[in-house]
């Protein structure tokens, strides 16, 4: 028979080495040479959470158009790409981070955890890196190639911006804001609907100074009288005279920011929007100039004009103004917020 001091004996030691087995089956050591992650047994996984300043990051689905398939990446280090992509990194700091600002905001507001519809253009994708439907988007190797020897101080100029700004959102009374920007203004930001037919109530026009001084600012597209009837019978089958263009072109209005409102074109009343795209102007603050076989559109500006002007947040960051400045200059009533 076995005592009641050696039976206590034996049970701790079938205990302590039963821990021992399972712990072997749980837990497999890393040797402190191995990178977290990867393992020599192509059958183990090894899953390390991605943590920053001790808060799990948030990733995100991207849809990369440039490789055309659908990527996981934190939202954080997306933004570095949105930067490089939407804005010269030589441009002021404040202008930068109020960019990132921006850029982070249009994304949170898309996501389905926070109630949004993500891209609609790409199934299960929160955002796609397309300037023309969400916000540009390159990667490390594409800044490479655009900064060449300027890579290293470039990337750490938008880093930093980005990491200045972690988690920092627009809000309005309490919800992340829909969020535009634009290139270049004409002196004077676009109400948001005359652009896209819905009424926000944080755009409205507002002075932006120092737009002249972009490189974006001026911009013409001349065609002869005949090229451009063609183009306009090609979208719309009316046939216009290439020989009197003048009186066929009628301006019928102008929003509060100096742009055309709508135009009437061979009998055709059209969104100036409508217009500017289908000839390529680089935005709706058009004068027409008519030659004796030619036709030039002249613009002021670049983009759609609503929200903030990066341009403009270059140079008001230039003036002194903050990032929080800057976008609650072109966002009216909006709070500076962590998601």
């Amino acid at each position: 028979m076995i005592s009641r001091t050696n039976a206590l004996l034996f049970g701790i030691l079938v205990i302590l080495l039963s821990a021992s087995i399972l712990t072997g089956i749980f837990s497999r050591d890393i040797p402190e040479d191995k990178e977290p992650g990867k393992s020599d047994d192509p059958n183990e996984i090894i899953i390390t959470p991605v943590k920053n300043d001790n808060s799990e990051e948030l990733i995100i689905s991207l849809y990369n158009h440039w490789e055309k398939k659908l990527v996981k990446i934190s939202l954080e280090e997306y933004l570095t790409g949105v930067l490089a992509g939407e804005m010269p990194a030589s441009y002021e700091m404040e202008a930068l981070k109020a960019q990132a600002v921006a850029a982070r905001t249009l994304v949170v507001y898309q996501l389905p955890a926070y109630g949004g519809r993500g891209c609609s253009r790409h199934d299960g994708a929160d955002v796609c890196s397309s300037y023309a439907h969400c916000q540009e988007w390159i990667s490390r190797e594409q800044m490479r190639r655009n900064w060449g020897e300027d890579f290293e101080s470039n990337f750490k100029r938008i880093e930093q911006a980005v990491q200045e700004t972690k988690g920092q959102i627009m809000t309005y009374q309490g919800k992340a804001i829909e969020v535009f920007y634009h290139s270049t203004s004409n002196g004077r930001t676009e109400d948001v609907r005359e652009v896209f037919s819905n009424s926000l109530p944080y755009y409205t026009s507002v002075e932006s100074i120092g737009e002249e001084n972009g490189p974006m600012f001026e911009g013409s597209v001349t065609l002869t009288n005949k090229k451009f009837a063609e183009v306009f019978k090609s979208r719309y089958g009316i046939k216009l005279n290439p020989d009197n263009l003048a009186s066929q072109i009628k301006i019928d209005g102008y929003t509060d920011s100096g742009r055309i409102r709508t135009i009437t074109v061979g009998g055709k009343k059209l969104k100036a929007t409508e217009f500017r795209l289908l000839y390529g102007l680089n935005s709706t603050d058009i004068t027409f100039v008519f030659g004796k076989d030619t036709i030039t559109m002249k613009t002021r500006g670049f983009g759609h004009g609503v929200g903030m002007s990066q341009v403009g947040a270059h140079q008001m960051a230039g003036r002194g103004s903050s990032y929080k400045e800057i976008l609650q200059h072109y966002y009216r009533g909006v709070e500076i917020t962590h998601y």
